[in-house]
């Protein structure tokens, strides 16, 4: 196949993602306008009910007919189901609409198709061809995209497996500041009430609880850590100054301190494991940031893979 020919074929498909990405959206849109034509049914048919018990209750009639009130209430039901029935055949319309701009886009899209096996197949034997000419210009440059979009595969897979790490690690912390955030709020009442016994079990429920996270989080932490280093990120800001809250656990629970003091100290854990939390939101997005990059960069390599097999 000749290269006008190819960049031709090229041109054409070049709309298929687009068009695959309007056909999902209608597809999503024909469902919900699908629900709403079944809401729109049962109003209509509610209406229609209504306007049948009017007609068809003889002493409900018999008493709006003596107030003079029967012909105006039957007109008020009887434009409601008017009404439901428009705003239900509207609907019905608008469905069809959807369906039928699907169908024309799905036609498109099936038109394109064989071009689109016809372009991928070309491309598929030029690569062959040139893989087949090995120590050329081209297979070298070929061969250093390969190179680099490898490394880039490994990066954002790198990358995608840290941010796990991180989003475990943080949704972890929300909890810890929950069980923390209880205890405060118990160790507040605690100091007012007197020693009260009930408050002063659940204080330490809570700070009991928000041990068990933070002995989780430790761990998640120290695997997100391991994460980093294979993303060139060993410093994660905020998430090496964590050693306190344990401290703080255990002195809650070996030493006597006012219950004023055990409060304090709540909110002081409370605002660290906070500022851990902000920072693990910080570093996520530094990371999808970073890999947004990446995908940039792969599909610049594909398109000057893609332009030098269309060299050939």
């Amino acid at each position: 196949m000749d290269n006008r020919k190819l960049m031709e074929i090229r041109n054409n498909i070049a709309v298929l993602p687009s068009l695959r990405e309007k056909a999902d959206k209608l597809r999503k849109r024909i469902r919900d306008a699908e629900r709403n034509v079944e809401e729109l049914l049962e109003n209509y048919k509610k209406e229609c009910v209504d306007v049948e018990q009017l007609k068809n209750s003889s002493f409900l009639a018999f008493l709006l007919k003596l107030l003079g009130k029967y012909q105006g209430k039957l007109e008020k039901e009887e434009k409601e189901a008017i009404n439901a029935k428009v705003q239900y055949d509207r609907a019905c319309q608008f469905v069809d609409e959807l369906r039928k701009e699907l169908h024309e886009t799905e036609m498109r899209i099936i038109a394109l198709k064989e071009d689109e096996r016809t372009y991928e197949a070309e491309m598929k034997r030029r690569e062959q061809e040139l893989l087949s000419k090995m120590h050329t210009e081209h297979f070298e440059n070929y061969m250093k995209l390969e190179r680099e979009r490898d490394f880039i595969q490994k990066q954002i897979f790198e990358m995608d497996e840290a941010i796990r790490a991180a989003t475990r690690a943080q949704s972890t912390a929300r909890s810890v500041m929950g069980h923390l955030s209880s205890a405060e709020k118990w160790a507040t009442f605690d100091v007012w009430s007197n020693n009260g016994i009930i408050s002063h079990m659940a204080k330490y429920d809570r700070i009991d609880r928000a041990e068990s996270e933070i002995n989780r989080l430790y761990s998640q932490l120290r695997e997100l850590k391991k994460e980093l280093s294979d993303i060139d990120l060993n410093a994660a800001p905020g998430l090496n100054e964590f050693d306190t809250v344990t401290r703080f656990i255990d002195i809650c629970f070996d030493n006597i301190f006012t219950d004023l003091k055990v409060r304090n100290m709540i909110r002081d854990n409370l605002d660290q494991v906070n500022r851990v939390y902000q920072n693990l939101t910080q570093l996520i997005h530094n990371i999808e940031n970073r890999k947004r990059e990446l995908q940039r960069r792969m599909g610049e390599i594909e398109h000057l893979k893609n332009e030098l097999l269309l060299s050939l």
